[in-house]
Formats: C-alpha cells, structure tokens, sequence
C-alpha cells in the first residue's frame, strides 16, 4: 500500500486514488460481462479489477489490457502473462488500434484529464464498442457525467460506498 501513496504522490493524474479499487467497486464493474466477451481494460493499475473480470469472462485470451504507467504495465506483465499488454496512452492507441470490444472497463482517472483530451478519448472508446457494447468506467465525482451523455445515448450511473474513496460506476451504451 505505501508503494501506492508514493506513486500517487508522484504522479496523482496517473494514479488518481489513494488506494487499490475494493473487491466491492470490481464486483460492480464487471457485473454484466459474460464469457466469450472480447474485454479491453484501460488503466488495469496494479490488477484489482482484471482478477474479477478473469473470474467472469474465464479466458485471458479475450482481455487486452492498456496501460501508461511503465512500472504498473510491468506489474500486470506479471500478474496476467496470458493477457495481451498493450503499453502507453490510450488516445494514441485506440487512434491507431482498430479492433472492436465487447466492453471497455476503464479506472483513468479522466476527472484530471484536459477536457478537449477527455472528449477524444471518450469518442475513441465508443468508435471501438461493438453496436452493442458498453463502455463501464468508475471514478470518484460525476464531474465527467454530462461529456458522457453527450457522446452516448444511455448512460447509467452508479455508486458504491465500499471503496476508498467511494466510487461512481458509470455504465455507458450505443
């Protein structure tokens, strides 16, 4: 845990919280992924959300993962070698990258984020859901609520108290 406070301290728009997401936020994320789905995780951070959605899905062949932070990218190498890894920014990656996704999960800290970069990145992640995927996404305000009903039609919101801060769960759809 202290090895998190130090990171957090050091890069707080990359880490955006002061503890690893609770068993409770994860159980919320991952609640309607079902097997077979192709999942992309973006900001895995250390793993606490990618165990339960392996739990759920039952193949690491169908989760990506897309992290920015080196040391933490190295950390899910380890964690889930059967997983693909893809390393850096999520805007120039999904710029490039033109796969679909059953469901995008995502722990960005997007609230930190510039907001003309945060609407790119949200236009990135629904160009790449499947006409009936969904984009699932927590953070710790509704600060970014209306930028998502903007560029989704159905957005559902959210919230649990068991987690350091507590969470919102935002659930968007085509």
């Amino acid at each position: 845990m202290l090895w998190w406070l130090k990171k957090l301290i050091r890069h707080p728009a990359r880490i955006g919280s002061i503890a690893p997401s609770s068993r409770f936020l994860a159980r919320l994320m991952v609640r309607e992924l079902k097997p077979g789905m192709r999942i992309l995780e973006l900001g895995p951070g250390e793993g606490a959300i990618t165990r339960r959605i392996l739990e759920q899905i039952g193949a690491a062949e169908k989760l990506t993962l897309l992290e920015r932070d080196p040391e933490l990218a190295d950390i899910c190498a380890k964690k889930f070698p059967d997983c693909e890894l893809l390393r850096g920014d999520a805007a120039d990656i999904l710029e490039r990258d033109t796969r679909t996704f059953d469901a995008i999960l995502s722990g960005i800290p997007f609230a930190v984020m510039h907001e003309e970069k945060r609407q790119r990145v949200f236009t990135l992640i629904r160009d790449h859901l499947e006409p009936d995927g969904s984009f699932i996404m927590f953070q710790y305000s509704r600060h970014t609520l209306h930028e998502l009903k903007d560029i989704f039609p159905r957005v559902e919101v959210n919230l649990t108290f068991k987690n350091l801060p507590p969470a919102f769960v935002f659930t968007c759809r085509n």
